[in-house]
């Protein structure tokens, strides 16, 4: 793909604004996880659900809180989606993918369910990864009691849940448990953090190089950057892999990495859909609010995931 343009004006504004917060990696994990809640304030009111419930599920060392979002009352079965948010596997919570989450189930009619997996630093690699194939297989086990389908599964992830998401497929992948489909937002797949947008996006576009190397070191030891359940870019194969949406922002460090990544599976022969957003920055995802291509990619994820789980 060619450079990116200019940043979009409203991105541009965002951005202004939040020039004088502090970098996450000036900070602690604690205050770190009290700051990512300002994504709130940059979402739509969130859609009303015929139903959202909330519950625990057994993972392998903990139980995890889930929600599953049920759009309508049609019983099914219905297509299901499990969302692993992002924010760098350390700071993140279900209150931030709520809205989206929401969002996802009204644009494509289906089943929602989201994980709060447990986090780094008190639960490093591979326990937040272990958590979230423990999700998928979960729900696939439970499909009848859920009103879904196991066989039109897919997961959803952005940014360090992009991470999850693909290892949590290539995981699963020739199991008993098939993943039909995985949508990737602007995804962390490359623990060496070496690649040119690293270095045209160091600073200043709301997710800096410094940060995410705050996020990969209390995530998990460098000496594991060519283990592809840390860095699936480092994969030896691809073909496996199922139907896969990859999104990109034009300003982010993430960039370069997620292209390749969809690059690799389109020359293994996978069915892929890559967009890139010119003028966007890392998050969008989250910031409807004030985002219009936030929208757009809305709109874009629900196409692709309605298009391939309808097959």
């Amino acid at each position: 793909m060619t450079e990116s343009p200019a940043l979009h004006p409203q991105a541009r504004a965002h951005l202004a604004a939040a020039a004088t917060a502090p970098g996450i990696a000036t900070l602690s994990v604690p205050d770190a996880r009290l700051a990512i809640l300002g994504y709130l304030d940059l979402q739509r009111p969130a859609p009303v659900m015929s139903e959202v419930q909330h519950r625990f599920i057994p993972g392998p060392t903990a139980d995890l809180p889930v929600r599953i979002y049920r759009p309508t009352r049609d019983p099914g079965p219905h297509p299901v989606i499990v969302v692993l948010h992002g924010s760098g596997w350390v700071i993140g919570n279900l209150d931030l993918v709520d809205e989206p989450a929401r969002v996802l189930a009204r644009d494509t009619g289906y089943v929602v369910l989201a994980v709060n997996y447990q986090k780094a630093p008190e639960r490093r690699f591979p326990v937040p990864l272990q958590d979230c194939v423990a999700t998928v297989r979960w729900v696939h086990t439970h499909a009848s009691e859920l009103g879904v389908d196991p066989s039109r599964l897919a997961v959803v992830g952005d940014s360090a849940g992009g991470n999850l998401a693909a290892a949590t497929t290539a995981e699963l992948a020739g199991t008993d448990v098939m993943v039909a489909a995985q949508a990737l937002l602007y995804p962390a797949l490359d623990r060496r953090m070496a690649t040119p947008s690293y270095a045209a996006f160091a600073r200043g576009f709301g997710l800096d190089a410094a940060d995410m190397a705050w996020f990969w070191n209390h995530y998990v030891d460098v000496d594991a950057s060519e283990d592809p359940r840390v860095s699936p870019l480092r994969a030896n194969s691809f073909a496996h892999l199922p139907s896969t949406f990859v999104a990109t922002a034009g300003h982010d460090v993430l960039r370069d990495e997620a292209e390749t990544y969809a690059g690799l599976l389109s020359d293994a022969g996978v069915d892929v859909v890559v967009r890139r957003y010119p003028g966007m920055i890392h998050g969008f995802w989250w910031m409807d609010g004030v985002l219009d291509d936030s929208r757009t990619l809305q709109r874009d994820l629900a196409e692709f995931l309605v298009d391939r789980l309808s097959r």
